[in-house]
């Protein structure tokens, strides 16, 4: 989906201190007119003569309604925080810094939670970043503090349907479309919601209403064609396509449904190449990766399905379950050096993870490196730390490779058994 754009402070300190009276005796009852008795004996922390001691501020004024109490001039404080972050977000996100901008944003709402707009930035970033679960965070809050924002109301739902929660969207959407019934967007978003509902013959009426309200927009078309495709009109959809491919050329998610389209009708080439057309519009889209790899891996062209796996992994170094696949693969076929050097990138790659030194340690425990692939999995077990679940994984490896080593690797894993015993006293 195409998303409308989004349209320091010094610190307080406080000082405090207490004065303990020490000596006085129990106070007297006071007559009307009369000063209380003055306490006798020498104090703590207060001057021995009265006259040096510093004059004592004016007495805090009582409370009255309408008037503001002590608690405003923080209130206020924490406001123009808000206010001063909010800006600073704005200022970031203008020069191209997504990253310190939503640091800013995240400032604003903690010191004003109901601050209007950042929120509903920081969602708009998020969701550039494909973070779609913070984003719809993000779009939640901005929606309870402020109902009347319908934009964020309409991405909330759209999230919310990427999500999986398409009821929840549903439901929002069309009490949206609703209350702005001339609102093509709001239509849009409502058909996009059924579609993902798997309700076609809905999100059909929701787009062509969408369309009717005009302006047209290549994801009204995209999503329409979607919604005839699923019903099986294919030469609409396929036209429909190829019109919002004149008003977005480059846009990734229509040239993978193209791709999805010419694939189920066998025409495996073109497929092949609006899967590519998608992945230079957007080169992290993994959709478009795992189709291309699809079709390379049916037409046995393993030289194109071997650099594929690498521009994923090159994007997405941690999509630990994809290297293994490709390792698996690249042995499969006879490819053991590229097998060995793709597990090795990504313990360098990913050098905070476990992840990739298990997936090495498999790859040389296939060749015979016990040696190597303990090393690989005692280093795995430490970057583990933290995660019990994981280490325990990583421990009934090394007890099922212990069992089932031979003699003369008996001394090594005696050695490994002691120093895993110590290591943890350090």
């Amino acid at each position: 989906m195409s998303a409308r754009r989004p349209r320091p402070t010094r610190p307080l300190l406080l000082l405090g201190c207490v004065l303990v009276a020490a000596g006085a005796g129990p106070p007297g009852r006071v007559r009307p007119g009369e000063s209380p008795p003055r306490a006798s004996g020498p104090t703590l922390l207060v001057p021995a003569s009265p006259d040096s001691a510093p004059p004592e501020s004016a007495p805090a004024p009582f409370l009255v309604p309408g008037r503001p109490g002590p608690a405003d001039s923080t209130a206020r404080d924490a406001a123009q925080r808000a206010r001063d972050e909010y800006a600073l977000g704005r200022e970031l996100e203008a020069k191209g810094i997504p990253g310190a901008a939503i640091a800013a944003y995240r400032n604003a709402v903690h010191f004003d939670p109901s601050i209007p707009d950042a929120n509903y930035r920081m969602a708009m970033l998020f969701l550039t970043r494909q973070q779609v679960g913070e984003a719809s965070k993000c779009l939640e809050a901005e929606v309870r503090n402020h109902p009347q924002n319908a934009d964020a109301t309409r991405h909330w739902g759209l999230c919310l349907a990427r999500l999986g929660e398409t009821q929840r969207a549903v439901a929002m959407l069309e009490a949206l479309a609703r209350r702005r019934s001339q609102d093509g967007e709001a239509w849009q978003a409502l058909g996009f919601a059924y579609l993902a509902a798997q309700r076609p013959r809905e999100a059909e009426t929701a787009l062509r209403r969408a369309l009717k309200l005009g302006p047209t927009t290549p994801d009204e078309l995209r999503d329409l064609g979607t919604a005839l495709s699923t019903r099986g009109r294919d030469g609409e959809a396929r036209a429909l396509y190829r019109r919002a491919l004149k008003l977005a050329p480059s846009d990734p998610a229509t040239w993978l449904n193209l791709g999805n389209l010419e694939r189920r009708q066998g025409r495996a080439d073109s497929a092949l190449a609006c899967y590519r057309r998608a992945e230079a519009g957007d080169s992290s889209m993994t959709l478009a990766l795992r189709a291309q790899i699809q079709v390379l891996h049916q037409a046995h062209r393993d030289a194109e399905t071997a650099d594929t796996y690498r521009r994923w992994l090159l994007h997405h170094p941690d999509h630990h379950g994809t290297r293994l696949e490709a390792v698996q693969w690249l042995e499969a076929i006879g490819r053991e050096d590229e097998a060995l050097a793709l597990a090795r990138e990504g313990t360098v790659q990913v050098g905070g993870s476990g992840q990739p030194h298990v997936i090495l340690s498999l790859v040389l425990r296939g060749r015979d490196d016990t040696r190597g692939a303990l090393v690989e999995l005692r280093r795995a077990e430490t970057l583990f730390r933290g995660q019990p679940g994981e280490q325990e994984r990583v421990r009934r490896i090394i007890a099922a490779m212990r069992s089932s080593a031979p003699d003369s690797l008996r001394a090594m894993f005696t050695a490994d058994s002691v120093a895993a015993t110590v290591a943890p006293q350090r």
